[in-house]
Protein backbone atom coordinates (compact mmCIF):
# COMPACT_ATOMS: atom_id res chain seq x y z
CA UNK A 1 0.00 0.00 0.00
CA UNK A 2 1.31 3.45 -0.95
CA UNK A 3 2.04 5.64 2.06
CA UNK A 4 0.29 8.99 2.44
CA UNK A 5 2.88 11.77 2.23
CA UNK A 6 0.66 14.14 4.21
CA UNK A 7 -0.08 11.92 7.17
CA UNK A 8 1.29 11.14 10.58
CA UNK A 9 4.92 10.11 11.06
CA UNK A 10 4.87 8.75 14.62
CA UNK A 11 2.20 6.60 16.30
CA UNK A 12 2.31 5.95 20.06
CA UNK A 13 0.32 2.94 21.24
CA UNK A 14 -0.40 1.60 24.71
CA UNK A 15 1.07 -1.90 24.74
CA UNK A 16 0.34 -4.84 26.99
CA UNK A 17 -0.98 -8.38 26.93
CA UNK A 18 -4.44 -9.58 25.98
CA UNK A 19 -6.92 -9.06 23.15
CA UNK A 20 -7.48 -5.34 23.71
CA UNK A 21 -3.74 -4.63 23.62
CA UNK A 22 -3.40 -6.63 20.41
CA UNK A 23 -6.23 -4.65 18.79
CA UNK A 24 -4.43 -1.43 19.69
CA UNK A 25 -1.20 -2.69 18.18
CA UNK A 26 -3.00 -3.88 15.04
CA UNK A 27 -4.55 -0.43 14.60
CA UNK A 28 -1.19 1.28 15.12
CA UNK A 29 0.49 -1.01 12.60
CA UNK A 30 -2.24 -0.34 10.03
CA UNK A 31 -1.88 3.42 10.49
CA UNK A 32 1.89 3.10 10.24
CA UNK A 33 1.56 1.31 6.91
CA UNK A 34 -0.85 3.93 5.62
CA UNK A 35 1.37 6.87 6.55
CA UNK A 36 4.87 5.35 6.60
CA UNK A 37 4.99 6.06 10.31
CA UNK A 38 7.08 4.77 13.18
CA UNK A 39 5.34 2.92 16.03
CA UNK A 40 6.36 3.54 19.64
CA UNK A 41 5.00 1.57 22.57
CA UNK A 42 3.87 2.86 25.96
CA UNK A 43 3.89 0.42 28.86
CA UNK A 44 0.95 1.38 31.08
CA UNK A 45 -0.43 -1.55 33.03
CA UNK A 46 -3.89 -1.77 34.56
CA UNK A 47 -2.59 -1.55 38.13
CA UNK A 48 -0.54 1.57 37.52
CA UNK A 49 -1.31 4.90 39.06
CA UNK A 50 -1.71 8.16 37.23
CA UNK A 51 -2.02 11.89 37.63
CA UNK A 52 -5.04 13.91 38.61
CA UNK A 53 -5.99 17.52 38.17
CA UNK A 54 -6.79 19.43 41.33
CA UNK A 55 -9.15 22.45 41.40
CA UNK A 56 -6.33 24.89 40.78
CA UNK A 57 -5.41 23.09 37.52
CA UNK A 58 -2.08 21.90 38.89
CA UNK A 59 -1.25 18.22 38.87
CA UNK A 60 -0.80 15.83 41.73
CA UNK A 61 0.51 12.31 41.45
CA UNK A 62 -1.54 9.35 42.57
CA UNK A 63 0.90 7.10 44.35
CA UNK A 64 0.48 3.34 44.28
CA UNK A 65 2.58 0.30 43.63
CA UNK A 66 2.42 -1.56 40.37
CA UNK A 67 2.93 -5.12 41.48
CA UNK A 68 1.52 -6.56 38.28
CA UNK A 69 3.56 -4.62 35.75
CA UNK A 70 4.65 -6.53 32.69
CA UNK A 71 8.32 -6.90 31.83
CA UNK A 72 9.17 -3.97 29.56
CA UNK A 73 11.80 -6.01 27.71
CA UNK A 74 9.18 -8.61 26.82
CA UNK A 75 6.78 -5.95 25.57
CA UNK A 76 9.55 -4.33 23.51
CA UNK A 77 10.45 -7.66 21.91
CA UNK A 78 6.81 -8.48 21.13
CA UNK A 79 6.25 -5.07 19.55
CA UNK A 80 9.43 -5.29 17.49
CA UNK A 81 8.53 -8.73 16.14
CA UNK A 82 5.12 -7.49 15.04
CA UNK A 83 6.54 -4.30 13.52
CA UNK A 84 9.12 -6.31 11.58
CA UNK A 85 6.43 -8.68 10.31
CA UNK A 86 4.33 -5.72 9.15
CA UNK A 87 7.27 -3.92 7.56
CA UNK A 88 6.90 -0.99 9.97
CA UNK A 89 9.62 0.99 11.73
CA UNK A 90 9.65 0.31 15.47
CA UNK A 91 10.61 2.60 18.33
CA UNK A 92 11.21 1.78 21.97
CA UNK A 93 8.64 0.95 24.65
CA UNK A 94 8.49 3.77 27.20
CA UNK A 95 8.12 2.60 30.82
CA UNK A 96 5.06 3.65 32.80
CA UNK A 97 7.07 4.28 35.99
CA UNK A 98 3.93 3.43 37.94
CA UNK A 99 1.82 6.23 36.45
CA UNK A 100 -0.50 5.28 33.58
CA UNK A 101 -1.81 8.68 32.52
CA UNK A 102 1.60 10.34 32.91
CA UNK A 103 3.25 7.74 30.66
CA UNK A 104 0.60 8.20 27.98
CA UNK A 105 0.75 11.99 28.12
CA UNK A 106 4.55 12.07 27.87
CA UNK A 107 4.55 9.55 25.00
CA UNK A 108 1.94 11.57 23.12
CA UNK A 109 4.15 14.66 23.23
CA UNK A 110 6.71 12.80 21.11
CA UNK A 111 4.15 11.38 18.65
CA UNK A 112 1.53 12.56 16.18
CA UNK A 113 -1.23 10.27 17.46
CA UNK A 114 -1.90 8.21 20.59
CA UNK A 115 -3.83 4.90 20.40
CA UNK A 116 -5.65 3.62 23.50
CA UNK A 117 -8.69 1.48 24.36
CA UNK A 118 -12.03 2.69 25.67
CA UNK A 119 -12.19 2.64 29.48
CA UNK A 120 -14.08 -0.29 30.97
CA UNK A 121 -16.34 0.84 33.80
CA UNK A 122 -17.31 -2.55 35.21
CA UNK A 123 -14.93 -4.57 37.43
CA UNK A 124 -12.19 -5.57 37.07
CA UNK A 125 -11.79 -2.62 34.76
CA UNK A 126 -9.17 -2.12 32.11
CA UNK A 127 -5.70 -0.68 31.71
CA UNK A 128 -7.14 2.83 31.35
CA UNK A 129 -9.83 4.37 33.57
CA UNK A 130 -12.10 7.23 32.57
CA UNK A 131 -10.18 9.44 35.02
CA UNK A 132 -6.90 8.49 33.32
CA UNK A 133 -8.40 9.22 29.90
CA UNK A 134 -9.65 12.60 31.12
CA UNK A 135 -6.10 13.56 32.10
CA UNK A 136 -4.72 12.26 28.80
CA UNK A 137 -7.23 14.23 26.72
CA UNK A 138 -6.55 17.35 28.73
CA UNK A 139 -2.75 17.24 28.61
CA UNK A 140 -1.75 15.19 25.57
CA UNK A 141 -1.88 18.08 23.06
CA UNK A 142 -2.28 15.40 20.38
CA UNK A 143 -5.29 13.59 18.91
CA UNK A 144 -6.23 10.36 20.69
CA UNK A 145 -7.66 7.36 18.86
CA UNK A 146 -9.89 5.45 21.28
CA UNK A 147 -10.80 1.92 20.20
CA UNK A 148 -13.98 0.23 21.47
CA UNK A 149 -13.41 -2.20 24.31
CA UNK A 150 -15.68 -4.89 22.89
CA UNK A 151 -15.42 -4.87 19.10
CA UNK A 152 -12.52 -6.38 17.19
CA UNK A 153 -13.09 -5.16 13.60
CA UNK A 154 -10.00 -3.67 11.89
CA UNK A 155 -9.74 0.11 11.82
CA UNK A 156 -11.44 1.48 8.71
CA UNK A 157 -12.03 4.87 7.06
CA UNK A 158 -14.87 3.60 4.87
CA UNK A 159 -17.43 5.90 6.51
CA UNK A 160 -16.25 8.71 8.81
CA UNK A 161 -18.73 10.75 10.87
CA UNK A 162 -17.80 14.21 12.16
CA UNK A 163 -19.77 15.36 15.21
CA UNK A 164 -19.81 19.12 14.57
CA UNK A 165 -20.99 21.90 16.87
CA UNK A 166 -18.77 24.74 15.68
CA UNK A 167 -16.61 24.72 18.82
CA UNK A 168 -12.86 25.10 18.93
CA UNK A 169 -12.43 21.53 20.17
CA UNK A 170 -14.42 20.21 17.20
CA UNK A 171 -12.45 22.33 14.75
CA UNK A 172 -9.20 21.04 16.24
CA UNK A 173 -10.41 17.44 16.02
CA UNK A 174 -11.33 17.83 12.35
CA UNK A 175 -7.93 19.34 11.56
CA UNK A 176 -6.17 16.58 13.50
CA UNK A 177 -8.19 13.95 11.62
CA UNK A 178 -7.27 15.23 8.15
CA UNK A 179 -4.91 12.32 7.35
CA UNK A 180 -7.82 9.91 7.88
CA UNK A 181 -10.45 12.16 6.28
CA UNK A 182 -8.41 12.29 3.08
CA UNK A 183 -8.47 8.50 2.97
CA UNK A 184 -12.17 8.20 3.77
CA UNK A 185 -14.61 6.62 1.37
CA UNK A 186 -17.41 8.79 2.80
CA UNK A 187 -17.42 11.72 5.23
CA UNK A 188 -20.64 12.73 6.98
CA UNK A 189 -20.91 15.86 9.12
CA UNK A 190 -23.68 15.77 11.73
CA UNK A 191 -24.76 18.99 13.43
CA UNK A 192 -26.76 18.59 16.63
CA UNK A 193 -28.90 21.69 17.14
CA UNK A 194 -30.85 22.59 20.28
CA UNK A 195 -34.54 23.44 20.02
CA UNK A 196 -33.76 27.04 20.96
CA UNK A 197 -31.22 27.40 18.17
CA UNK A 198 -33.60 25.76 15.71
CA UNK A 199 -36.34 28.27 16.60
CA UNK A 200 -34.03 31.26 16.16
CA UNK A 201 -32.46 29.93 12.98
CA UNK A 202 -28.94 29.88 14.45
CA UNK A 203 -28.09 26.58 12.80
CA UNK A 204 -25.91 27.43 9.82
CA UNK A 205 -22.50 26.24 11.07
CA UNK A 206 -21.88 23.97 8.10
CA UNK A 207 -20.80 26.18 5.11
CA UNK A 208 -17.47 27.36 6.62
CA UNK A 209 -16.48 23.78 7.50
CA UNK A 210 -17.61 22.50 4.10
CA UNK A 211 -15.50 25.10 2.31
CA UNK A 212 -12.47 24.39 4.50
CA UNK A 213 -12.75 20.64 3.93
CA UNK A 214 -12.97 21.21 0.17
CA UNK A 215 -9.75 23.22 0.26
CA UNK A 216 -8.15 20.24 2.05
CA UNK A 217 -9.35 17.82 -0.64
CA UNK A 218 -12.16 16.30 1.44
CA UNK A 219 -15.72 16.02 0.10
CA UNK A 220 -18.35 15.75 2.82
CA UNK A 221 -22.10 15.55 3.26
CA UNK A 222 -23.96 17.32 6.05
CA UNK A 223 -27.15 16.79 7.99
CA UNK A 224 -28.61 18.90 10.76
CA UNK A 225 -30.43 17.15 13.60
CA UNK A 226 -32.60 18.93 16.16
CA UNK A 227 -31.95 17.51 19.60
CA UNK A 228 -34.77 15.45 21.06
CA UNK A 229 -32.78 13.97 23.94
CA UNK A 230 -29.35 14.46 25.52
CA UNK A 231 -26.67 15.15 22.88
CA UNK A 232 -24.59 12.09 23.78
CA UNK A 233 -27.51 9.70 23.51
CA UNK A 234 -28.70 11.22 20.23
CA UNK A 235 -25.19 11.15 18.79
CA UNK A 236 -24.82 7.50 19.72
CA UNK A 237 -28.21 6.70 18.12
CA UNK A 238 -27.11 8.51 14.96
CA UNK A 239 -23.85 6.57 14.97
CA UNK A 240 -25.82 3.34 15.09
CA UNK A 241 -28.15 4.55 12.30
CA UNK A 242 -25.48 5.93 9.96
CA UNK A 243 -23.06 3.04 10.65
CA UNK A 244 -19.78 4.99 10.65
CA UNK A 245 -16.50 3.17 10.98
CA UNK A 246 -14.95 6.15 12.81
CA UNK A 247 -16.32 9.17 14.69
CA UNK A 248 -14.34 12.43 14.89
CA UNK A 249 -15.29 14.68 17.81
CA UNK A 250 -13.98 17.35 20.14
CA UNK A 251 -13.61 16.74 23.87
CA UNK A 252 -15.48 19.39 25.81
CA UNK A 253 -14.55 20.15 29.39
CA UNK A 254 -14.43 22.99 31.87
CA UNK A 255 -12.56 23.94 35.00
CA UNK A 256 -14.71 23.26 38.05
CA UNK A 257 -14.33 21.78 41.52
CA UNK A 258 -17.97 20.65 41.67
CA UNK A 259 -18.17 18.43 38.58
CA UNK A 260 -15.92 16.21 36.40
CA UNK A 261 -13.78 18.07 33.90
CA UNK A 262 -15.13 16.12 30.92
CA UNK A 263 -18.59 17.21 29.82
CA UNK A 264 -21.50 14.78 29.96
CA UNK A 265 -21.73 14.31 26.18
CA UNK A 266 -18.01 13.64 25.83
CA UNK A 267 -17.96 11.25 28.79
CA UNK A 268 -21.01 9.37 27.51
CA UNK A 269 -19.41 8.82 24.10
CA UNK A 270 -16.06 7.83 25.61
CA UNK A 271 -17.71 5.21 27.80
CA UNK A 272 -20.35 3.82 25.42
CA UNK A 273 -19.27 4.28 21.79
CA UNK A 274 -19.25 1.06 19.80
CA UNK A 275 -17.04 2.55 17.06
CA UNK A 276 -13.54 4.06 17.23
CA UNK A 277 -13.34 7.71 18.25
CA UNK A 278 -10.71 10.22 17.18
CA UNK A 279 -10.84 12.89 19.88
CA UNK A 280 -9.02 16.18 20.39
CA UNK A 281 -9.28 18.82 23.11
Amino acid sequence: MIADAGGWRSIAVQVGLGAAAQRRINAALLLARWFDARVTGVSASENAAGIEADPSSSLRWRSSTDAGSIDRVTLRQRLRVQCDAAGVRCGDVAPDAGQTSAALVLASHAADLLVVTQPVASPPGGPLTIDDLEVVLRLAARPVLILPAAKSEPLSTRNVLIAWDGSGACARAVADALPLLRRAGQVQVVQLISLGAARTGLTDRWPPLRDWLRRQGVAAESRTITLETRPGRQLRCLAELLEPTLVVMGAYGRETWRAPWIGRTTRFMLETSSVPLLVSH
